[in-house]
């Protein structure tokens, strides 16, 4: 499929390559099937143990819940991709929020994450203040109302007309580059801020549990730790692409209009990145859970580093 950029004097056509769209499928099956099978299997356990829920249970479930839905959308973007979309206008703005929502709720619920966790270590005596299930449940709703309400930002940007037809959905509709206000939004505010924090909350928690002196719990604490950091490299791993290919596609369509090779590398790297990003709906269980050698009241341990519930 071939998509038009305008600039002053030319018209690159820029297409997204046969590669890119064997790379797209390729992370998209096992994406959405191993997405699917994670997912579901997070959300059952949750169900099981809501009896002994947890503030980081309630946590864990919204990120499922948020990766789940996003899920949805897959099949419905790799088919956009190389047709037209063949439904409603209406049903496009639908599915592009369903997938930017559950996006950035997955984001922003790992941020919180991060900071619940960082302060249950450095501050243990404090950690009741934040570490609630109704408190977790407060936050994710406040999450996915603020993040809610501004994805008409995204429609308000880039929706095709509302009579239109032969449209492309997940697609830039616009021949003109997207507002420079829109894509610091979504790497500064979206990305950027949410990575300072993650990185600051996971070094020190990883600094703070490698200074303990504990042979008897050595184990715990190492399998902690991993759990730790691969919160983060999933985080860095699926999100830093996109967001730089944001800012990348961008200067290319308003800096180096005439570059048309440019123009093609950063709509490639862009739906590249996009794959990659995807993959998070099945990374995030996996670097949560299995890590955890399968055991529920295992990983609860290892993701709140605190004290047992008392019964």
């Amino acid at each position: 499929m071939i998509f038009f950029v305008r600039a002053k004097m030319t018209i690159c056509n820029v297409t997204i390559p046969r590669e890119v769209q064997v790379f797209q499928m390729v992370t998209a099956i096992p994406t959405f099937i191993l997405g699917f099978l994670a997912n579901s299997t997070l959300l059952v356990l949750f169900c099981r143990q809501r009896k002994n829920c947890s503030d980081m249970m309630v946590y864990l479930a919204n990120i499922a819940l948020a990766d789940s839905t996003a899920l949805v959308s897959l099949p419905f973007r790799m088919y956009s991709y190389s047709n037209h979309w063949p439904f409603s206008v209406s049903s496009c703005l639908v599915f592009v929020s369903t997938y930017f929502v559950n996006m950035y709720v997955s984001i922003f619920t790992t941020v919180a994450i991060s900071v619940v966790r960082f302060v249950a270590i450095k501050y243990p005596f404090k950690a009741k203040a934040v570490m609630s299930p109704w408190k977790a449940l407060v936050v994710c709703v406040g999450i996915w109302a603020v993040i809610g309400s501004l994805s008409a930002m995204f429609h308000s940007v880039d929706a095709p007309e509302a009579n239109g037809s032969n449209f492309s959905c997940f697609q830039k509709n616009s021949e003109e580059p997207l507002p420079l206000s829109f894509i610091l939004t979504l790497d500064v505010v979206g990305y950027l801020l949410p990575f300072v924090v993650i990185t600051y909350c996971t070094c020190n928690v990883i600094r703070r549990l490698s200074r303990r002196i504990d042979s008897s719990s050595s184990a715990k604490k190492n399998e902690s730790i991993h759990i730790i950091a691969a919160n983060l490299a999933v985080f860095i791993v699926c999100f830093s692409p996109l967001h730089f290919g944001y800012l990348l596609k961008f200067l290319a369509e308003t800096y180096w209009e005439h570059n048309c090779e440019l123009q093609q590398f950063a709509h490639s790297f862009v739906h590249v990145a996009n794959s990659l990003a995807s993959t998070n709906c099945f990374l995030d269980a996996f670097s949560y859970y299995f890590l955890a050698k399968a055991s529920w009241g295992t990983l609860r341990e290892a993701w709140c580093g605190t004290h047992s519930r008392e019964r």
